[in-house]
């Protein structure tokens, strides 16, 4: 029997007349001896409770780490995943076997392995299944339908291999390779990413290179058929060029036009004094490219989130650099496609290649936990938003029940006439959106089981079950 995550969650509904104000709390290490040099990290719902919990992977040490979110700020250590898969590069949390539980996806790019571990729901995890040996130099990994069957499929970038392939899935945790690859003419790549990028219904590839000389991001379309086939067609032209070291890129959109942009980072290790942080934007006949001004010399991951809290997602980004100097920072985004000024969130790590973002303490607003590369290290920094303005309070506890669900959802102390609901899955995809009166019920029972988000007005959130 699954556990039970919550039967009803209230809060107190707060309305600001204003603004807000992030501020970070110092840092508070969860693990100054992780496995040996930390690289992959991912965070979600590990052992059906209401607190998002962390993964980690680490490149040297090979060991695949959980750490339990306590509710409080402070996480445990759990039972080791494994350690036998070499120079992991990429851990993906996805429910690979519709069981409603996530399980673990991972590659190792030391023994061209791609592997998963399947979740009991209470974090015990199972011996390795392997998808595939011979992912020559296995590194990034991206998820998405790929094939329009609703079961969720990868994409991994073979860095040594030159190629791009992907895996469909069963629903069941059965993966097939798919002899149709991405692509095969790129030299070392080292990012796959996928979104629907021309609106068509079918996911499309953004794949960067890493050759640090002469590194370029190319788009491949997806020209998938009702029948499932699935093909790719190259770009005409490259989004961009010449770069030293691209390490991460993905579409976002930044400017709130409802086109996707590119968020790209460039490490330039070993390559060149210093890297950079771009935005792509696609103006019809190619894209324009725009250089954001960080202290960061070689920024390694950008990611786009909301920070405080208001409703526009903002971009963070990391740093790959040894020794001193700023390793997280963030930019307030203005709306508009207009950004502030690079504010600084840490500068007391060393290689902070990765990071996860989420409300780890339940309390509204986005935490961060981070990998130090260099220093073996797993850190936390707390969001402490601040309101810059008395809070108008609605007296009336905010219910949504019940919490697992199989049918549907009930609200209970929404006193607007009308309310705008917006539910996500664990991949962050809005799979329904709707307005209602509050006074009726949810039907949920058309989704697949497993954990949702679910947002009401934009302002409220939490996490549901349906069973």
């Amino acid at each position: 029997m699954k556990k039970t995550l919550l039967t009803t969650f209230s809060l107190l509904m707060v309305a600001l007349s204003a603004s807000a104000q992030t501020v970070w709390a110092s840092k508070s290490t969860i693990n100054a001896s992780t496995g040996d040099a930390p690289y992959a990290i991912a965070s979600g719902f590990i052992d059906a409770d209401s607190f998002n919990d962390i993964i980690i992977g680490t490149y040297n040490g090979n060991t695949l780490e959980w750490y339990k979110n306590n509710g409080d700020n402070t996480f445990t250590f759990q039972t080791l995943v494994t350690n036998t898969l070499s120079g992991i590069g990429a851990l993906k949390l996805v429910d690979l076997n519709g069981d409603g539980f996530l399980d673990i996806l991972a590659a190792g790019y030391g023994n061209d392995k791609v592997v998963w571990f399947s979740n009991d729901g209470s974090g015990n995890f199972s011996s390795e299944n392997v998808i595939s040996t011979t992912i020559n130099g296995a590194s990034g990994v991206a998820l998405g339908d790929i094939n329009g069957d609703t079961f969720i499929d990868f994409a991994i970038t073979a860095y040594d291999g030159d190629e791009v392939v992907w895996f469909s899935n069963d629903g069941l945790g059965n993966f097939t390779f798919e002899t149709q690859k991405i692509d095969d003419t790129l030299n070392a790549p080292g990012v796959v990413n996928l979104s629907d990028i021309d609106n068509d219904g079918d996911l499309d590839a953004l794949v960067a290179t890493a050759v640090y000389s002469g590194d370029v991001i190319e788009i491949f379309r997806n020209n998938l058929i009702p029948s499932g086939t699935v093909t790719f067609t190259k770009d005409a032209l490259p989004v961009t060029t010449g770069k030293v070291g691209i390490f991460n890129a993905a579409f976002m959109d930044l400017d709130g036009d409802t086109n996707l942009d590119i968020l790209a980072t460039e490490v330039s290790f070993g390559g060149g004094p210093t890297g950079n942080l771009y935005w792509y934007e696609d103006n019809g006949a190619g894209f324009t490219e725009t250089i954001f001004t960080t202290s960061i010399a070689n920024p390694s991951v950008a990611q786009f989130s909301d920070m405080d809290a208001d409703g526009l997602k903002d971009i963070v980004l990391s740093s790959g650099s040894s020794g001193s100097g700023n390793d997280l920072v963030w930019f307030k985004n203005n709306g508009g496609g207009s950004f502030g000024t690079e504010i600084i969130i840490d500068n007391t790590q060393s290689q902070a290649f990765v990071y996860a973002i989420s409300d780890f303490d339940n309390d509204g607003d986005n935490d961060i936990a981070s990998c130090a590369f260099n220093e073996d290290a797993l850190n936390y920094f707390e969001n402490e938003l601040e309101s810059l303005v008395i809070p108008t309070r609605i007296n009336t506890p905010f219910k949504i029940f019940p919490n697992p669900t199989k049918d549907n959802l009930f609200f209970d102390g929404l006193e607007n006439k009308t309310i705008t609901i917006s539910i996500s899955d664990v991949l962050g995809k809005t799979i329904l959106s709707k307005s209602q009166n509050p006074n009726h019920t949810l039907d949920v029972s058309g989704l697949a089981n497993g954990i949702y988000t679910i947002t009401i007005d934009g302002k409220f959130t939490s996490k549901f079950i349906k069973e």
